[in-house]
């Protein structure tokens, strides 16, 4: 695998040393797989916020166009 360097303040370097990982770039990509989950389940819910927020007619309909959806595609690999 190619690597890189990056230049990173001192504090930096000290706080990835500071969590303990292997390598850095363990530490590193343990810190973004967090933030990256922590994306996902802000915008996740940041969708189930706007989906509940729909009106109830409309919220309806999409559940049912999602349903068809989902037994037109049962049984497909």
């Amino acid at each position: 695998m190619a690597s890189t360097t990056i230049k990173l303040s001192v504090e930096t370097r000290d706080r990835l040393k500071a969590l303990g990982g292997d390598t850095y770039e363990d530490t590193v990509i343990e810190a973004l797989d967090v933030l990256e989950a922590q994306r996902f389940w802000r915008q996740a819910d940041a969708a189930a916020d706007w989906r509940r927020a729909l009106p109830t007619d409309e919220r309806d309909r999409r559940s049912s166009i999602e349903t068809a959806l989902d037994a037109a595609f049962d049984g497909v690999d």
